[in-house]
């Protein structure tokens, strides 16, 4: 005798069966970044459980609300099994999507150190799409192997699972017993939707609500996807309200007004040069003149440009304010990191900006951005005729003034080929001019051109040996520049776009994970060579060389003129939460309380957490937080300008 909610069962193990493959996700998330995330200690699983069933059940629920309503319409229809079969598919093909991009999150991780959001879609706009999705399926073949088990999982278990017709005869019993489940069922979805919660006070649950299971560092084991996809869809950001207007404004503004007398360390006389060098995943870990875990008879994978850091003014202590490469120009043309979401992929993107190659121009500079990849790629291109600059040299116009032969078959143009065709375009760029290049090979799948292999040391990570590889070439470039007549009168600086994982435990905390060099160097001596120790970030880099350049008008930046003598040194990134790095200390904020603070110079690997002896009165602490307040407040508000 069947029963008049047997439906119902066979729709709770169905659900169940998806938290299954869910919870398979996460233990591979884990097995596969294990050395990202750390190690996990015994008290703190029942807590990252917890937090994993909530966001797991966000996501189910989110995807299966249309197979919910269609298991139990009050229908005899779904007793047949056509029916039946129709929702097998629903099932599998609509949780398999879901699954797919769960699945990605495992293998993109390490690129990101951050979830699969809506804005890391921005892959699909490409025009080397197809070519970067062959690529991952044949670096990642396993995990397509693995989509298709979980596949198979859900087809299996739905059949195994099988299906026990509820049969009452009566009709008006079964519709009210059939809708009352269906109400519950939905009102249930809802609420697990809502983050199990009804409270308008908590909803909606977000990204950084997984604080409240895991440690910054250790919250995107928690989250799952498309969970942070959903949950990254919107238009705007609520605008915290941590300071009054007056407050607001007295303890950080991102409005810059020149100094009555010229505060500047480094002011440089006439009209410099200025080349900026981008050089893709070069974090500091890597680098044998910034990294102290470099044993001494170790090789340096940077040779040329450990030479460029000692004659040159090198800032030791510096950080990007992204993620992702996407994020780099933002902050070093415009002054403006990227926090939880990338900048360029949101529509507050659009509009004016008081910007470095703009600024520049109304100086009499010429602008220019040289990629060796399309010209659609990171939109990087777009941005850059938003902000002013004049020029651009990418994959075409390489291709069409030379071949399509060095091509390498995945990003764009070699290194080695590219870089001497950008010198040879900024060495034909009216002078002074402003050149930004923006490297592309040091990147995966971390393959040498032809002919190259077995020139580098191979290191302990795949990059290692791309860093060698990009490392010469740059130093050829500089070469060849060296014997022009523009190259004495320019100012050089060089950083990186992001770091990539490391191979020492250090460099994969924070703050070292998202350290960068920063080096501003020029030929003539103009800037003395010497080591500066205090925190600087990408967002520093337009308000130096517009004080080196003596730029006096006002104008919007978040970041600080690093030369001028009373800038104590901070910066702030974002990783599943804020990171607020001062001199000594690294504030860890959630957006709620900051819940870790360390002495990160003496403790890197944060065994000492001393959050319960400071005050929220604490002076660092005050600026992250209007710092944060004044960057919604206006991206929001699409102000980065000065009236």
């Amino acid at each position: 005798m069947t029963r008049w909610f047997d439906d119902f069962l066979t729709l709770i193990y169905r659900i169940l069966l998806l938290y299954a493959a869910w919870m398979l996700c996460r233990i591979g998330f884990y097995g596969y970044n294990a050395e990202l995330l750390g190690s996990l200690s015994g008290a703190e699983i029942p807590f990252l459980l917890a937090g994993s069933l909530l966001f797991d059940s966000v996501s189910i629920f989110y995807l299966n609300i249309p197979f919910i309503v269609l298991s139990l319409l009050p229908l005899r229809a779904r007793e047949h099994k056509s029916y039946q079969q129709m929702l097998l598919w629903l099932f599998v093909l609509v949780n398999s999507l879901g699954l797919m991009v769960n699945l990605a999150d495992i293998f993109y991780y390490e690129m990101k150190l951050g979830r699969i959001a809506s804005d890391d879609l921005h892959f699909l706009s490409n025009g080397n799409f197809g070519l970067l999705l062959g690529s991952f399926l044949h670096d990642y073949w396993f995990g397509f192997l693995a989509w298709t088990a979980v596949g198979a999982l859900l087809w299996l278990g739905f059949k195994r699972i099988g299906y026990r017709p509820t049969r009452i005869q009566n009709t008006l019993s079964y519709h009210a017993s059939q809708s009352g489940l269906l109400a519950v069922s939905v009102l249930f979805a809802v609420f697990m939707i809502r983050g199990a919660t009804f409270s308008a006070a908590v909803y909606p649950i977000n990204i950084s609500d997984a604080g409240l299971f895991a440690s910054p560092s250790q919250s995107a084991l928690v989250l799952s996807n498309p969970f942070c996809i959903l949950r990254t869809v919107s238009d705007r950001f609520d605008n915290p309200a941590y300071f009054s207007e007056e407050e607001l404004e007295r303890i950080f503004s991102p409005v810059h007004t020149p100094a009555p007398v010229d505060t500047s360390r480094f002011r440089v006389e006439g009209q410099p040069n200025i080349m900026l060098i981008i050089l893709e995943s070069f974090g500091s870990a890597h680098i044998k003149e910034l990294s102290d875990q470099f044993a001494p008879d170790e090789p340096s994978y940077t040779p040329f440009l450990d030479s460029l850091i000692r004659q040159g003014y090198i800032f030791r202590n510096a950080y990007h304010n992204g993620s992702r490469s996407l994020d780099a120009l933002p902050a070093l043309w415009a002054s403006i990191p990227t926090f939880k979401r990338q900048f360029l992929s949101m529509p507050q993107s659009m509009s004016q900006f008081d910007a470095l190659p703009e600024l520049l121009r109304e100086q009499g500079y010429s602008t220019a951005f040289l990629h060796g990849a399309v010209r659609k790629s990171m939109s990087f291109v777009a941005f850059g005729n938003t902000v002013g600059m004049e020029h651009f040299w990418s994959q075409e116009e390489y291709e069409e003034e030379h071949s399509k032969e060095d091509f390498d078959g995945k990003w764009g143009i070699w290194d080695h080929k590219f870089f001497p065709y950008a010198a040879e375009k900024i060495g034909a760029l009216p002078e002074p001019f402003f050149a930004t290049l923006f490297s592309l090979s040091s990147h995966h799948p971390y393959r040498l051109p032809p002919g190259f292999e077995g020139r580098y040391p191979l290191g302990n990570t795949p990059n290692h040996k791309m860093y060698g590889y990009s490392d010469q070439a740059l130093g050829q470039m500089f070469e060849q520049m060296s014997a022009q007549p523009w190259f004495e009168n320019t100012i050089f600086v060089l950083t990186a776009d992001h770091g990539y994982t490391a191979d020492n435990e250090k460099y994969l905390k924070v703050p070292y994970n998202f350290a960068v060099p920063l080096l501003f160097y020029s030929p003539s001596g103009i800037i003395p060579a010497g080591s500066d120790y205090r925190p600087a970030g990408h967002i520093d880099v337009m308000p130096t060389l517009l004080g080196m350049t003596g730029y006096n008008k006002s104008y919007f930046a978040f970041g600080q003129d690093l030369l001028a003598d009373t800038l104590p040194g901070k910066t702030i990134n974002y990783m599943g939460a804020f990171n607020i790095i001062t001199d000594q200390l690294l504030y860890i904020f959630n957006e709620h309380d900051f819940v870790e603070i360390y002495h990160y110079r003496d403790d890197p690997l944060q065994q000492v957490n001393l959050a319960p002896l400071f005050s929220v009165d604490d002076e660092h602490m005050q600026w992250g937080k209007a710092f944060i307040q004044q960057y919604y407040r206006h991206v929001n508000n699409r102000k980065y300008t000065v009236p």
